[in-house]
């Protein structure tokens, strides 16, 4: 989907904001679909990677 290693995703994910709230139970995300989480996760990583390319 985002032609990451598996490696990388998986630091991504568990790294994220949403998978803290996947853990959490908050919003009823664990029950939204792989494809709609993973875009959130990316989303995510990529504003907090453009922020830290502004710094």
């Amino acid at each position: 989907m985002f032609d990451v290693p598996l490696d990388e995703a998986t630091d991504i994910f568990y790294s994220s904001e949403t998978a803290s709230m996947i853990e959490d139970g908050i919003a009823d995300l664990h029950c939204r679909s792989d494809r709609y989480l993973a875009g959130e996760v990316w989303r995510e990583y990529q504003e907090s990677k453009k922020e830290t390319d502004e710094d």
